[in-house]
């Protein structure tokens, strides 16, 4: 499924600029944003490029030698002068061409899924840069309600002070519980801008490029969970990593036996030859070049070691992968059981408080601040909620990309 996946990707696949304008002039979701950097991107264009690369060096493999012409002539004191002609091709060249053709091949099936894995990781990233704007939107919502219901708390204890009623301590303690929400909304502010900076940039646009959501909120977790039984073999069925490992070392290992033959067999060229002298004649003719002094030793070492190297590689990669996906499933259950505790029980919970203190302040049994402090203790847990559903979020889009066949790259 991968490889006919990767044989897809066409390396010489155009920008799609108008695609991409068409998609960003509409409200943006996660998925249509996805479209927008694949389509936009221009790091996806030079792993295109990477790819042209791979595909000339196959064709580059393909050859059929060319045929070589040596011709002589020699110049007698008296008569015509002697001729020579000599026209051979390399037959060493035309018996190796299958196994450089193996091992070209094996690179560009490495080049493709490398272009796939660079998809893969820069829709995924997308995703998360998605989630992290909703969540700097919500966060910025909510602070400016602490900040109104704290401003609002500060002018009543400013009022009550004045008449009298309030000590310099209460004063005081309601000003800086302002002062530091101000503080809080200017960061959530940053943060925001933050956040749709780095989006924009995932999705390859401008800074002044105006675009929208089609919802600033975070989705509720949904009621069925990605499976995750068994998830760690999955990982590792999937891996395109692995699978990159696998096809440069079968690279390397092609690499490693043809210079090995090419270094013991003799290099052998065949033709046909005419000479001049007086008449014409005409013969079969062959080169050879003995491998006396060197059999290629040099080439296979470095293919050999490059075959270690991706062998090596892959196994450190499989145990990588192991202890992420155990980890990313951990993290994936954990944020899901956070979130739904702060939906379920505590949200309800400082909702009550405050419907309570809404109903003791109306019967004059409760302070205008207690009934403030309960509205801030209440949007203070919608704003963790918020964390929470991001933390989720996240977490289930790297149980997706590792579904997809990808590992995080180290960041």
């Amino acid at each position: 499924m991968r490889s006919s996946a990767a044989a897809r990707v066409d390396p010489a696949a155009p920008r799609d600029d108008d695609g991409a304008a068409k998609l960003v002039s509409g409200p943006l979701t996660p998925e249509t944003a996805a479209r927008v950097a694949v389509a936009n991107n221009h790091a996806v264009q030079a792993a295109y490029a990477r790819l042209g690369v791979a595909h000339g060096e196959l064709v580059h493999a393909l050859r059929v030698p060319n045929p070589r012409a040596d011709g002589a002539v020699r110049f007698r004191r008296t008569g015509a002068p002697d001729i020579e002609i000599l026209a051979t091709i390399g037959l060493s060249e035309l018996a190796f061409l299958p196994l450089r053709s193996e091992a070209a091949e094996a690179s560009l099936e490495a080049e493709r899924l490398g272009v796939v894995a660079f998809i893969v990781d820069l829709t995924f990233d997308v995703r998360e840069a998605f989630f992290a704007y909703q969540a700097a939107e919500q966060a910025l919502e909510l602070d400016r309600s602490v900040l109104a219901a704290t401003q609002a708390s500060a002018d009543a204890a400013a009022h009550l002070h004045e008449a009298g009623n309030l000590t310099d301590l209460d004063l005081a303690n309601e000003r800086a519980f302002a002062e530091e929400a101000r503080v809080a909304t200017r960061r959530a502010e940053t943060a925001r801008t933050e956040a749709r900076a780095r989006l924009s940039e995932l999705m390859g646009l401008a800074p002044t490029t105006e675009w929208t959501l089609a919802t600033t909120r975070l989705p509720e977790p949904p009621a069925e969970e990605l499976p995750l039984e068994h998830f760690e073999q999955r990982a590792l069925s999937r891996s395109l990593d692995l699978s990159i490992a696998k096809q440069r070392a079968t690279a390397a290992d092609k690499r490693a036996t043809a210079a090995e033959v090419e270094g013991l067999v003799p290099e052998l060229r065949a033709g046909v030859s005419a000479r001049r002298e007086g008449d014409w004649g005409v013969g079969p003719a062959a080169t050879l070049e003995v491998p006396l002094f060197y059999q290629g030793q040099g080439l296979t070492e470095v293919a050999r070691a490059e075959r270690t190297e991706q062998q090596e590689l892959g196994a450190s990669l499989a145990f990588t992968l192991r202890t992420a996906a155990a980890t990313a499933a951990d993290r994936l259950r954990a944020a899901r059981a956070n979130a739904l505790e702060y939906r379920d029980v505590l949200l309800p919970l400082r909702q009550r408080v405050l419907d309570e203190s809404e109903l003791q302040y109306n019967a004059m049994a409760l302070g205008v601040f207690q009934l403030l402090a309960a509205k801030r203790d209440e949007v203070q847990t919608a704003r963790t909620y918020v964390e929470l559903l991001r933390e989720y979020w996240t977490a289930r889009a790297e149980v997706e990309r590792l579904e997809a066949g990808r590992l995080r790259a180290a960041r």
